[in-house]
């Protein structure tokens, strides 16, 4: 068997397949890390008779579409097989000290969080949070909402704020 969700292995998303992989096959299926969900929901039919593992929490700026939107619209190629629930690793706010933007980087799912942590920050969106902390780091963004497991702080960053959520976790078997 073929769990398909989203990588590196640093996302929550795969975290939740190694779980549901020890869970349902003991540890014996294969997880697939994707650069991003998208990549898996447009090309469904390539993944035939395999698992996904999505977030309830899905958002897609690119397919303007939520997990509700995509959970009724791919009725026909997928059927939904179980949900379980995990608790994340820890998110944090950084904000750097020194920058001189308000731009602050993050996953689709997490961006009305991170504006309403940080008032009038200009929110970037990434394919997941481990790709939005390298995008902090390599644009000198001003804020980010990531893992605190990607995070090292340097002295002119500060810790804004640390929540600590579960998660919801749908499994789809694709047709």
């Amino acid at each position: 068997m073929k769990i398909h969700t989203l990588g590196p292995s640093a996302t929550d998303s795969y975290a939740a397949a190694q779980h549901y992989n020890q869970v349902a096959y003991a540890g014996a299926a294969t997880i697939v890390g994707h650069p991003s969900f998208e990549e898996i929901l447009t090309d469904l039919d390539a993944y035939t008779h395999d698992e996904l593992v999505i977030p309830a929490a899905f958002k897609s700026p690119t397919l303007h579409a939520s997990w509700g939107d995509v959970h009724y619209a791919l009725l026909d190629h997928w059927t939904l097989k179980t949900s379980f629930i995990t608790a994340l690793d820890p998110l944090v706010v950084v904000q750097r000290l020194d920058a001189d933007n308000r731009i602050g980087y993050t996953h689709a799912a997490t961006a009305q969080l991170l504006q309403r942590i940080v008032s009038q920050v200009d929110v970037q969106t990434a394919t997941s949070k481990y790709l939005a902390y390298r995008a902090y780091q390599d644009n000198r963004g001003a804020y980010v909402l990531t893992n605190e497991k990607n995070v090292s702080l340097g002295a002119d960053e500060r810790l804004l704020k640390r929540l600590t959520p579960s998660m919801v976790w749908c499994v789809y078997q694709i047709k």
